[in-house]
């Protein structure tokens, strides 16, 4: 049989066949030594022994000299499209200002957005081209782009207008959200008032002209709380958007048992969630969006709660959460931390970057996964397994990224 692309000489090629998984260990992975697949169309179309595929298929050969091969990375939380820079605020916060306090100067978000309001759709779209290379060129070939760094009704559409052009203009994967940062300054003592606005005028907008697959909101202290965020998600739900939500970043006040009520479809950050919240996510099928980079940019020690997350059965995924106060743009790096900070286990953390990462966008189907029928986004990793994934970072290992069956990183 024909095939456009055929790998073989796989050391090792680790995936996860079952779906996502809340529970991950060697058990319910699938581990194929001498592993081959074979590409056609952009899909993948068989999955095996080294010798099998060669056997059965004819095209393009790639040998892959023993090195490990997983799916491509899925990054589910990013600000991909901003303008500017606040490196004199990471000096704050090694001083003790808090995150949250810099807000409140009018600093951090709104800073940003004063930026982008100024940047030309050109320039957000040079940026944010040149971002996404970095990033498939580090193994990620999918990333969701959130909005948010506008505040007013053409602010966010040309953000999202900049993610959709980058999705055309660039080989990854682009999946936009419409997200709800933060109430603008003037909106500080009527916050309630801007949610009705962005509920009313933004969100039926948006998906009108079809920009975004989510909506999404910061409910936290400072942002929205959780009536101003039911809102916010109630109207994005009826204009037809999936659900997701940052929660429990910055404070708990009960941003996580929105869950109860409404079909979200991940809960991110949740570094003051309590323990006994887990549950809610586990019975709702929530995946929890853990952010290990940002842990780190935030110089907060609170971590979620991963070891009750873990019992309750809540399927855990992995982020960069890149923007301007984690100018971190890599999920390579996010995975390889994530041992570090969230005492994930290797196979755990490759988990929340791929099928995990990939479901809580709801694109698990075909993506995050290296299966027949799903799409061929691959990595060929400088690594001679998956227990080096943490054991060794701080350099790039993907030494051959394959997007969509085509080669976009490395040579054949």
């Amino acid at each position: 049989m024909k095939a456009d692309l055929i790998i073989y000489n796989i050391g090792e090629l680790v995936t996860f066949h079952n779906g996502p998984l809340a529970r991950v260990s060697e058990d319910n992975a699938v581990i194929i030594r001498d592993a081959g697949v074979a590409v056609r169309d952009g899909v993948i179309v068989a999955v095996g022994k080294s010798r099998d595929v060669k056997s059965r298929f004819e095209g393009e050969a790639l040998n892959a000299q023993g090195l490990l091969a997983t799916p491509g990375l899925v990054d589910p939380h990013t600000h991909l499209v901003f303008a500017g820079s606040r490196e004199d605020e990471f000096n704050l916060k090694l001083q003790g200002v808090s995150y949250s306090e810099i807000l409140a100067r009018g600093g951090g978000i709104y800073r940003t957005v004063k930026a982008t309001l100024e940047a030309s759709f050109e320039d957000l779209l040079s940026k944010a081209i040149e971002t996404a290379s970095l990033m498939l060129n580090h193994g990620t070939t999918t990333v969701e782009v959130k909005s948010g760094y506008a505040l007013s009704l053409e602010g966010e559409l040309k953000m999202l207008k900049v993610a959709k052009a980058l999705g055309e203009a660039s080989s990854i994967t682009v999946i936009p959200t419409l997200l709800a940062h933060v109430p603008p300054r003037e909106y500080r003592e009527s916050s309630f008032e801007y949610a009705r606005y962005f509920a009313e005028v933004i969100v039926p907008t948006v998906s009108k002209e079809n920009l975004a697959a989510y909506i999404d909101v910061f409910c936290d202290r400072g942002a929205f709380n959780v009536d101003e965020s039911r809102i916010i998600i109630e109207a994005g739900l009826k204009h037809g958007l999936k659900a997701r939500m940052h929660a429990d970043q910055l404070a708990y006040i009960g941003c996580s048992k929105l869950a109860e009520e409404l079909p979200i479809d991940s809960l991110d950050h949740l570094e003051k969630m309590p323990e006994e919240n887990a549950r809610i996510l586990a019975e709702r099928g929530v995946t929890a969006v853990l952010t290990p980079t940002s842990i780190m940019a935030m110089m907060e020690p609170k971590k979620p709660p991963v070891e009750a997350l873990r019992k309750a059965g809540v399927v855990i995924a992995i982020a960069s959460d890149y923007n301007p106060n984690n100018m971190t743009p890599l999920q390579q790096t996010a995975m390889d931390i994530a041992p570090y900070i969230l005492n994930l286990t290797p196979l755990e953390a490759l988990a929340a970057a791929t099928i995990n990462a990939a479901r809580s966008l709801n694109i698990h189907h075909k993506l995050g996964s290296i299966s027949e029928g799903y799409k061929a986004d691959i990595v060929l990793w400088d690594l001679e397994n998956y227990k080096w994934i943490g054991y060794t970072w701080g350099y790039n290992k993907a030494l051959l990224v394959v997007k969509d069956g085509k080669i976009v990183r490395g040579k054949t």
